[in-house]
């Protein structure tokens, strides 16, 4: 035990084995100064030992309740500590299924942009697609007989099948179906007269570079008085002319001729009217 003078402040150590209650004071070998020794000094040793054993039984206790406590607690589910007890691979587990969901969910909104876009060109593309069709379709009417002299030209069956339905269909709109006579030129024209017949030949040549439909001939008997006599229209076997060509036509046609003897002059001319 330590004991301190009351004089000078010096610190001394006890043994207090060797204290007795006969030692009724204390004296400081610095300063002389002696002092009543402090009842806690007195006391018996057994009784301090039994203090201390005591105090050690109190804390065993306390130690005994803190550990009870801590295992209740540990048995307590706590999400903080559970997150300190994962495993790294069990937090990598996790971030990677983490940043999965993110990339589903990146590829899901770049889908579904994808196909806004896609519907958005689509309703841009749609008038652009009809003022396409109504541009062919104009196109394919205001140039009718050309593609119909290629088609001649290409699907010779297919076109003569279906020339009829094509050229009411045309008819019903008024727009009939018309050679170009600017391209064509009627050559070597001879009428012969042969009692109540008139032979009549000739050739129609095409100067283009492209075929064209075969036109019919009208043909005008007139007197010399500007009577007509006879009017009469050629419709030749052939349907197109190829380019740069020609074809020859030899006709017989049976006609009712009064005097024989008139002066009459015969005419012909090429129609813009295939039908």
């Amino acid at each position: 035990m330590h004991e301190k003078c009351k004089s000078c402040g010096t610190i001394f150590e006890v043994n207090e084995s060797i204290l007795t209650n006969n030692i009724r004071w204390l004296k400081c070998g610095v300063c002389n100064q002696k002092w009543v020794l402090s009842s806690t000094s007195k006391e018996n040793p057994i009784e301090n030992t039994n203090k201390t054993e005591k105090v050690k039984q109190e804390l065993a206790s306390i130690k005994s309740i803190v550990e009870d406590k801590s295992k209740i607690l540990a048995k307590t589910p706590n999400p903080v500590l559970d997150q300190k007890n994962k495993t790294v691979a069990e937090i990598a587990s996790e971030l990677s299924l983490s940043k999965l969901n993110e990339n589903n969910k990146n590829k899901i909104e770049k889908t579904k942009k994808a196909n806004e876009k896609k519907k958005n060109n689509r309703l841009n593309i749609l008038p652009l697609f009809v003022i396409a069709l109504c541009l062919i379709l104009f196109l394919a009417i205001f140039f009718r007989s050309t593609l119909l002299s290629y088609s001649f030209f290409y699907f010779p069956n297919h076109t003569q099948t279906y020339i009829e339905k094509i050229n009411s269909l045309f008819t019903k709109i008024d727009m009939p179906i018309l050679a170009d006579t600017k391209n064509l030129n009627l050559t070597n024209f001879i009428a012969k007269v042969q009692e109540q017949e008139i032979r009549f030949t000739g050739a129609i040549k095409n100067i283009s570079k492209r075929p064209m439909l075969v036109p019919r001939i009208k043909i005008l008997g007139v007197r010399e008085d500007r009577k007509i006599i006879m009017e009469k229209i050629l419709t030749l076997e052939d349907k197109i002319i190829f380019p740069n060509s020609e074809i020859s036509f030899n006709k017989l046609v049976r006609v009712n001729i009064q005097n024989q003897k008139d002066n009459v002059t015969v005419k012909a001319t090429l129609l813009k009217k295939i039908f």
